[in-house]
């Protein structure tokens, strides 16, 4: 939770009224389109290669769902925010493809969030020119953020007035000996968030 929500409202600030873009729609996805939501983002663009991802990404307040193995991202952004562009994409998986297109998601003054963990030694490769041109930004975030005494009980809070959803980011909870059932149905792609009880 802390590092998808952090991401959006600690790292980078998100203003009303803006244009997001979120590259993954799992657990950390999921959350970054929460928190684009109670910061007041205009529109919330979740891409995803997985059709399911989308859906789930749509009821945590995504108003937009692009498939990158089907559409043109690029081009559909442009067309979600009139020609803009998006003020704001956050990057919440670690493949290196993520990384290299979300430059050419930005509008100007535009700032890409890398919140996911690539590999070691996987490199991402920008056109500077064109970042310096347009004033655009990169921010690394890392857990979000968190300022865990600060963060938390807003966490709550938020969740209390219903304002955000915990509830419904836990697929199904195992107990300790079927850990590797879980394990494989979040590999699968089967679900959100599986939870091992003790």
């Amino acid at each position: 939770m802390i590092t998808g929500f952090g991401a959006v409202t600690n790292t980078a600030k998100v203003e009303p009224g803006s244009h997001v873009v979120v590259i993954g729609a799992g657990g950390v996805g999921l959350n970054s389109v929460q928190g684009a939501r109670v910061s007041g983002a205009r529109s919330i663009i979740a891409v995803d290669l997985s059709d399911s991802k989308i859906e789930a990404a749509k009821k945590f307040g995504a108003t937009h769902g692009i498939n990158s193995g089907k559409e043109k991202v690029g081009e559909r952004v442009l067309a979600l925010t009139d020609g803009r562009g998006a003020d704001y994409v956050f990057v919440t998986v670690g493949a290196k493809q993520a990384f290299d297109s979300s430059y050419g998601l930005l509008a100007k003054s535009g700032t890409v969030v890398l919140v996911g963990m690539p590999a070691n030694g996987v490199m991402s490769e920008i056109d500077p020119g064109t970042m310096a041109a347009y004033s655009q930004n990169i921010l690394g975030s890392k857990m979000g953020s968190a300022r865990i005494q600060v963060d938390i009980p807003n966490l709550i809070s938020l969740y209390e007035q219903g304002r955000l959803k915990l509830d419904e980011l836990v697929t199904k909870t195992y107990n300790l000996d079927e850990i590797n059932e879980a394990i494989a149905a979040v590999k699968r792609g089967d679900a959100l968030r599986n939870v091992i009880v003790f």
